[in-house]
């Protein structure tokens, strides 16, 4: 079959960073370790595995951080994948072959599938600590069992992954597509849970004002499922592209704050302090404190500048949520111990509690499509054959100038 596989040597990352500087098309030219294969289809490694045809395989921004080198070379992300990596994992497909002992699934049922490689799918038993707590995406065995080394699919060499037309599941990994919901929001229906599952590690109370920084399908996520649960707060959102007010303020964002992409560090803070009793304080070299501030912050980017804005923008003792997917980078922690910050991370998905009930994080998310609470139409924007992935990977480098906000393969 054909796929697009990564796989980097240490001088060919080296050459292509610093060639990324002046030529970003350098990260998907014939320079880079992203390369459209001729790949054997992928085996079911046990009785209760499943082989996926895909449909639609989104393009997470994680993937494509990965691809453009954004992260330090040294990440521990690393010692969690395996290569040449089957890149992808949002995804919606059809079954397309069932193990032996599989139940409750046939060839044909349309479903998503929660990419976690966690004990279950690596059948060892006793799970861990963090899978019986339902905390899957945490699983201390993602380097171990007889599966590879490999914490989702997508981001190691043996399952495959949706941006190529097969790939492989645990029956534990699906989760069936009501009829209803048109293939297009399926695909979704992963970058929702990870903007859902932020917002429940900490829900914002009705009387707090909620900053979210970042204007990407993670930070749309993050309003909607804010005010899909009922949430109440003066929410706010700060972002680099004046096009996304209209959309932001669509899924509940009261106020978005436009920003230049070199808008000097006053600058930023200064447009944030005048909405939220704030005050700038200018320190040297450039740099400035923030007193005042947010109940609340959600940081939908990742980097080190918006982890050390997102402590800055928390008044003393409020909360700062880290949903982007940040790594290795430079960040001030001064706030976090001089204002009593309380700093979460969070992670993809899990079994949550919700009104009254424990259920998949994608399930939360199935039900409030359904109920019409989240309206996710529109968001997918751009759709590419496999052999395209050129053009794709170019629309999200140039958001502004394409409009992207979703990208996704699609196999016919």
């Amino acid at each position: 079959m054909t796929a697009l596989t990564y796989s980097v040597r240490p001088v060919q990352w080296t050459v292509c960073k610093v060639i990324g500087w002046v030529w970003p098309s350098v990260f998907w030219s014939r320079l880079s370790g992203l390369r459209l294969s001729e790949v054997p289809a992928p085996t079911l490694p046990g009785p209760r595995w499943v082989r996926l045809k895909t449909l639609l395989g989104g393009i997470c921004g994680t993937d494509f951080s990965g691809i453009m080198q954004r992260g330090h070379p040294a990440s521990i992300l690393q010692a969690f994948s395996s290569f040449p990596a089957l890149l992808g994992h949002e995804n919606v497909a059809l079954v397309d072959e069932v193990g032996p002992t599989v139940s409750g699934w046939k060839p044909g049922d349309r479903v998503v599938v929660e990419p976690t490689l966690s004990c279950v799918p690596r059948d060892i038993d006793p799970v861990c600590r963090n899978c019986a707590a339902g905390r899957f995406t945490l699983c201390e065995n993602f380097r171990t069992g007889p599966l590879p080394v490999g914490s989702m699919i997508g981001w190691n060499c043996f399952t495959g992954g949706s941006w190529g037309p097969f790939f492989v599941a645990h029956e534990s990994q699906l989760h069936r597509v009501p009829d209803e919901i048109d293939d297009r929001i399926a695909v979704l229906i992963d970058p929702m849970a990870g903007a859902l599952h932020a917002v429940l590690r900490r829900r914002p109370l009705d009387h707090e004002t909620t900053l979210i920084v970042g204007d990407g399908l993670l930070a749309m996520g993050v309003a909607a499922c804010i005010r899909a649960l009922g949430g109440r707060c003066r929410l706010l959102a700060i972002g680099l592209q004046e096009k996304q007010r209209e959309t932001m303020q669509r899924f509940g964002v009261d106020e978005f704050i436009a920003v230049g992409g070199r808008d000097p560090q006053a600058a930023r803070y200064g447009k944030v302090a005048a909405r939220v009793d704030g005050k700038v304080v200018a320190t040297k070299f450039g740099h400035q404190a923030f007193t005042g501030g947010v109940d609340l912050v959600y940081d939908c980017v990742g980097t080190g500048q918006t982890l050390t804005d997102s402590m800055k923008y928390a008044r003393s003792g409020g909360t700062v949520v880290e949903v982007g997917t940040s790594q290795i980078t430079l960040v001030d922690t001064a706030p976090l111990w001089f204002d009593e910050l309380t700093l979460m991370g969070t992670n993809g998905r899990a079994i949550e509690q919700y009104d009254g009930r424990a259920m998949h994080t994608y399930e939360i998310v199935i039900e409030l499509i359904r109920e019409r609470k989240l309206d996710l139409s529109g968001l997918l924007t751009h759709r590419f054959r496999i052999d395209q992935y050129r053009e794709a990977m170019a629309a999200l480098a140039n958001r502004a100038g394409s409009g992207a906000i979703k990208v996704a393969f699609e196999h016919p």
